[in-house]
């Protein structure tokens, strides 16, 4: 990826780490002014590359259990993993539009004006405007977005709907922007200082308007750490970075106030996390088809969740220190093709698909009631105390091509993620009252039955995945290797390839999994140690480590990239990266 220089990118690391606190003083600023009781005004005007940026950051997904019966009225067990997606978002001071994602070799540069003089020629979007926090239509903005992004309907790669979705939402941002400025009175034709705004070609537009210029004049870069089409949420957390970011730019949701980890990271309230998880779930829609949504939430709210269609989805509480360890098979997942192949397997044998779900729905039960956490009533706390009203329809027999059901009808209130010590996402134990050697020894104690029933579960659902016929080869071999250290692993997402997880004992010995990595690392397979169920969605009151290690490659001795020439209308070509 090209390291931008001075007109409105990133510029060196250097001169970004020097203002890294930027952010925060920022953010801060703008708070105490909403708060105040003032407007919330954009802080886009202040995002140049001298004041550090806005960096935002979602978490990656695992079904831990219940694929493929969800898609027949099932219960599905979801969690955040702490492999994250990373945005940064920075002001273009040279009228375009910049979109990098290195990870999926995209480097793509627009013409802020071929923005503005199409909006301008749409007037549906200053009509058709939801006067709530719902989506835009997908209807109305999908064409103009195909059409500014230079994608067709035919386009069907990852790389080209990742941009769809892009396009997608900032038009979505301008159109939202647009109409609650016109709605407080700040759409009257003028400039914020009350002069006559500039016009083009005799028309008057406020979109030439300077404050509207430098909102939709961006310069976003997109860091993965997990990899994309394997099954772990990477384009859910794209969405919900992409939306978050923006709408913060936009105004349209206020600076974050809650704490979110122990960095002074923070994220937003029930309310506006609310409003990114709907602007996500219709951008991911984009990417994957009919998406049930589910991706979005947790990859919004974090933690770890119980979902079955038509009931609200019961936010759970996991126990302190439970581990997980994935491992990727590197055998790219068909979504489509497994699921044909239950679908097949439920005509031929309707009896025994019927059990074998059956069954899958009752572990994944158990393991609900393993992980949530009881209120003083004795009742299961759902989303955190909060109401929920998500209710998605399970797709019908010809809808299966995904494995989440399709969300229909009204829109979904608040997933709040549960909240211990005052953080989201926080894995306080559900054990209490109980101190000194006595409760290390109750907590070990519990820990180990934890891991014996959820280990023999994984062992179990595993097996009524291979008898759907999704299991593969590859994820034999890595089930054979783990299975040796008393460790059983399942698929997880659709099979037939994709990643297995599988949970892990506290107290292992950093050698025993050394020992299993350096294995799977002789068979070609990448292993993580994500941490499960942590916070969702946050703004970083500095520059993360993965944009602050891509720097110190391109400031490298040895360089094949070269920057495009400022005055330059071409995109940027995509970069390919070694593997």
């Amino acid at each position: 990826m090209v390291a931008p220089g001075r007109n409105g990118v990133e510029d060196s690391p250097s001169a970004s780490s020097s203002s890294s606190h930027m952010v925060t003083n920022h953010v801060s600023s703008s708070l105490a002014a909403s708060t105040a009781g003032g407007p919330t005004s954009s802080p886009l005007r202040s995002l140049s590359s001298a004041s550090g940026g806005l960096y935002v950051s979602a978490p990656g997904k695992i079904i831990l259990f219940g694929e493929h019966a969800v898609v027949y009225g099932r219960t599905a067990i979801a969690g955040s993993i702490d492999l994250r997606t990373y945005v940064s978002l920075f002001t273009s001071a040279d009228g375009r539009i910049y979109l990098s994602l290195p990870d999926l070799c995209v480097e793509k540069t627009w013409m802020l004006k071929d923005l503005l003089k199409t909006i301008a020629l749409n007037p549906d979007l200053s009509t058709d405007v939801p006067n709530d926090d719902s989506p835009p239509s997908l209807e109305l903005i999908v064409p103009i977005a195909r059409k500014l992004s230079g994608s067709s309907e035919d386009s069907s790669g990852v790389q080209h709907l990742a941009i769809l979705a892009f396009w997608y939402l900032l038009i979505g941002v301008v159109q939202r922007k647009r109409f609650r400025d016109q709605q407080n009175g700040d759409g009257d034709g003028t400039t914020t200082d009350g002069s006559d705004p500039p016009t083009n070609n005799g028309n008057t537009s406020q979109l030439e308007d300077p404050i509207t210029k430098d909102l939709l004049a961006v310069k976003v870069t997109v860091r993965f750490k997990l990899p994309p089409c394997v099954g772990l949420g990477s384009s859910g957390a794209f969405c919900v970075c992409i939306t978050t970011a923006l709408l913060q730019t936009a105004g349209l949701i206020p600076p974050p106030s809650i704490p979110a980890d122990e960095e002074g990271s923070l994220t937003w309230d029930d309310a506006h996390l609310d409003m990114i998880r709907k602007w996500s779930a219709a951008a991911e829609s984009l990417i994957h088809g009919r998406a049930s949504g589910l991706d979005a939430a947790v990859c919004t709210y974090g933690g770890v969740a119980s979902y079955k269609p038509g009931r609200p989805i019961e936010n759970l509480r996991n126990i302190p220190n439970l581990k997980v360890i994935l491992v990727n098979s590197k055998v790219e997942r068909n979504t489509t093709r497994m699921v044909q192949t239950v679908k097949e397997r439920m005509k031929r044998s309707p009896f025994i698909v019927e059990n074998i779900l059956n069954t899958i729905d009752s572990i994944s039960q158990e393991v609900a009631s393993i992980l949530q956490k009881a209120d003083e009533n004795g009742g299961v706390v759902e989303n955190g105390g909060r109401s929920a009203t998500l209710t998605p329809a399970f797709m019908t027999e010809m809808d299966h091509t995904n494995l989440q059901p399709v969300s229909v009808g009204g829109r979904s209130s608040s997933l709040s993620s549960y909240v211990a010590g005052g953080k989201r996402g926080s894995t306080a134990s559900a054990l209490s009252g109980i101190s000194g050697g006595d409760a290390r020894s109750s907590e070990r104690n519990e820990f180990n039955e934890t891991f014996a029933h959820l280990n023999d579960l994984c062992r179990m659902n595993n097996s009524m995945l291979v008898a759907l016929g999704v299991g593969h080869p590859k994820v034999d071999q890595i089930c054979t290797l783990l299975a040796r250290y008393g460790i059983h692993p399942k698929m997880t997402g659709a099979g037939g390839g994709g990643s297995v997880f599988a949970f892990l004992k506290p107290d292992t010995p950093s050698t025993i999994i050394g020992m299993i990595k350096d294995e799977l690392a002789k068979l070609e397979y990448d292993m993580w140690q994500p941490q499960l169920g942590g916070p969702g969605v946050m703004l970083h009151p500095n520059k993360p480590e993965v944009f602050i290690a891509a720097d110190r490659i391109h400031a490298g001795p040895v360089s094949s990239r070269s920057t495009t020439p400022a005055g330059s209308h071409q995109s940027t070509p995509a970069v390919r990266h070694k593997k």
